[in-house]
């Protein structure tokens, strides 16, 4: 059984050239800085499906003995996507850990609840 992190983002408007040049260089970033990517997947976004809907993927989480390491692949995923939110900053997002929604917190970042 695996855990996934859920993300998409819907707007009116398609994706500026500039803000996809951010995303990819975030993903990019991140993927390249992944220090656990012999048990776990990197950040994943699918192909645009709809006008409307301008971001969304999911990534796998690892589920290893190691709890703190499932638990810092999540942490580390939220901040790659907080990232990502500060560069669309006009789209309605939802993030979830399978069936538990994420939060936006402006001056933290995307968390999971307490």
């Amino acid at each position: 059984m695996s855990v996934s992190l859920y993300y998409t983002c819907v707007r009116n408007k398609p994706l500026t050239n500039e803000e996809n040049k951010k995303i990819t260089a975030i993903i990019t970033t991140y993927n390249n800085n992944f220090q656990w990517s012999d048990i776990g997947e990197t950040f994943y976004v699918y192909d645009a499906d709809t006008t409307t809907t301008i971001f969304q993927g999911a990534t796998k989480l690892p589920l290893v003995d190691d709890y703190e390491a499932t638990v810092q692949t999540l942490f580390y995923w939220l901040q790659c996507l907080t990232e990502i939110r500060q560069v669309i900053v006009d789209g309605d997002w939802h993030v979830h850990l399978d069936d538990v929604e994420a939060i936006w917190a402006k001056e933290n970042g995307w968390q999971m609840p307490n």
